[in-house]
């Protein structure tokens, strides 16, 4: 058994000539690629995506699939996709411009076949169709092959989304509700609009982006400008993979200049290296938002994290002067094997303090300015440990 996934880029936006909705961008990808993405999440291996021409948007799409190993053809009728279905398949049909959450919509389906379904009251009012008195319908199914071949029946030109609805409906495929709150916890929407797509946008990122609090100058700033970023066109893999090397090679630069030239524009450059790093990341969960399976590894981000340190320890080191470099050394160690620590204790809200290295880097450029590194450190290390014991004390006091 193949399991086959059909996508509509029909509709258009709703203005004269207006472009399909499936092209509208959304949190860094276009609307239809969120489609795919759960296409291939369900175990779909070829997809069909029914289309008036093939439009560059369609072309970057079968790259995307290409690449993750399924196979995929662009239709132009209904007849087109049953030489790509047989009766002993599944199939996958998603709504025009839908945009769904891949674990709301795999546990509500079970991986098996049915109709997923919304109240008929809630969904009409939201857009969707409805398919009975009590539903309607809420963009995705699952249905046998052998539905696909009764498109044979419908004139060529008809729509095979809305053919295939009415088909899976009268063949018996069962109506599976959707969780209640679907609708309004902006995890499930139908994008009719660039309006729709803002609005849908803001919950999105509101959910999924990460914003670090102003306590923690450095890595709100950077988490802020990754949001901003995202907006501006929908290839966000490549755009945090090109921020990770630039982050990369002004890391290199950093060490470069601590050996070469300038301590203090060496740790200039880290914390320009560590704010490039955390913009990346945060642009990363962003473009992973809503899928089942992170394909990220947390290895990765670990490794930048202590690519990070060592970095910081070494144009730290650099930046010391030669009879204090031994000082300097136990000193940051203990500064950063401190705030590792610190990040995996129960600490409260001021924890993301621990992470923000820029605004280390930040202050020991300044340190290195004056020649205080080893004071600056010795008064880290116990403004640190004081914060972790006063914050492990605090609720046993209020306790007694």
């Amino acid at each position: 058994m193949v399991r086959v996934a059909l996508l509509s880029t029909i509709e258009a936006v709703a203005r004269a000539g207006g472009d399909p909705r499936a092209f509208l961008p959304l949190a860094g990808r276009m609307v239809v690629q969120y489609q795919l993405e759960s296409a291939l999440a369900m175990g779909c291996e070829r997809i069909a995506c029914h289309a008036v021409g093939l439009p560059r948007e369609l072309v970057a799409l079968q790259h995307q699939a290409e690449k993750a190993g399924a196979q995929f053809q662009v239709i132009h009728d209904n007849r087109a996709l049953s030489g790509m279905v047989r009766a002993a398949d599944e199939i996958v049909v998603f709504a025009d411009s839908l945009v769904i959450d891949q674990e709301l919509a795999l546990a509500a389906l079970s991986n098996r076949p049915g109709i997923l379904v919304f109240p008929a009251e809630e969904g009409v009012a939201a857009g969707y169709e409805r398919i009975d008195r009590d539903y309607a319908w809420a963009g995705v199914f699952i249905a046998p092959g052998s539905t696909v071949e009764r498109l044979a029946d419908l004139p060529h030109d008809a729509d095979p989304v809305s053919s295939l609805l009415r088909i899976a409906l009268q063949s018996g495929v069962r109506p599976r509700p959707m969780p209640a709150g679907s609708l309004a916890s902006h995890n499930w929407g139908l994008i009719q609009s660039a309006e729709d797509a803002e609005n849908f946008e803001q919950h999105w990122l509101g959910r999924h982006a990460r914003r670090a609090p102003y306590y923690a100058p450095f890595l709100a700033l950077a988490d802020r400008a990754a949001i901003a970023l995202v907006a501006f066109g929908p290839d966000v893999a490549r755009k945090y993979g090109r921020i990770f090397g630039l982050s990369g090679a002004m890391g290199l630069a950093a060490g470069l200049a601590g050996w070469f030239w300038s301590p203090v524009a060496a740790l200039v450059l880290a914390c320009g290296a560590f704010l490039a790093g955390r913009v990346a990341g945060s642009m990363r969960e962003i473009a992973l938002a809503g899928r089942h399976q992170r394909t990220e590894s947390h290895l990765t981000q670990r490794g930048f994290e202590l690519f990070y340190d060592i970095l910081l320890l070494l144009v730290t080191l650099l930046a010391a002067p030669e009879a204090e470099r031994s000082a300097v050394l136990l000193g940051m160690a203990s500064v950063l094997l401190l705030l590792r620590l610190g990040r995996g204790l129960p600490l409260r809200k001021w924890k993301i303090l621990l992470e923000d290295r820029p605004f280390l880097a930040a202050g020991l450029a300044a340190a290195s300015f004056t020649d205080d590194i080893v004071i600056v450190l010795q008064i880290l290390v116990l403004a640190i440990v004081t914060a972790m014991l006063l914050d492990n004390v605090r609720p046993r006091l209020t306790q007694t």
